[in-house]
């Protein structure tokens, strides 16, 4: 076999098993994704839509929210280009994260907590538009 036709079968191999995973056959990729954020919209979040009147600009958004759980802490990163520090705002409510940023545009999100989150460590920074939150984890009683 030449090098020609292991490259082409290599090719071919590849193309398959894309093409599967694009069809869900292979269990990955079936939402959109972008480097680890979901694209998903709120309907299919279950979260109400937001009314859009034709012809208008859409003001508020979705942040793009990456979370991270680890045993001793969650980290959150958001993306909030436009927003200046002034205009952000971070706040616990029960066991959801509620985070706003008002500036060129507007964002606007809500995140879930896991029950054992420490509500009294929320630490966050803001910096050229990302936003970070570190909020400690409860340690069991040993």
């Amino acid at each position: 076999m030449s090098v020609e036709d292991e490259f082409e079968e290599t090719r071919r191999a590849i193309q398959r098993m894309l093409k599967d995973a694009f069809e869900g056959k292979l269990g990955v990729f079936r939402e959109p994704f972008i480097y680890g954020f979901t694209t998903r919209s709120r309907e299919s979040r279950l979260e109400a839509p937001r009314p859009a009147l034709e012809g208008q600009e859409i003001r508020t958004r979705d942040p793009l929210v990456d979370v991270i759980l680890t045993d001793s802490a969650i980290f959150l990163t958001a993306e909030m280009s436009g927003v200046q520090r002034e205009g952000v705002r971070v706040r616990l409510d029960a066991d959801k994260l509620l985070i706003q940023g008002d500036g060129d545009r507007s964002y606007f999100t809500i995140v879930d907590l896991p029950e054992d989150a420490d509500r009294d460590t929320l630490k966050y920074t803001y910096t050229n538009g990302v936003l970070d939150v570190v909020i400690s984890r409860k340690r069991p009683p040993t």
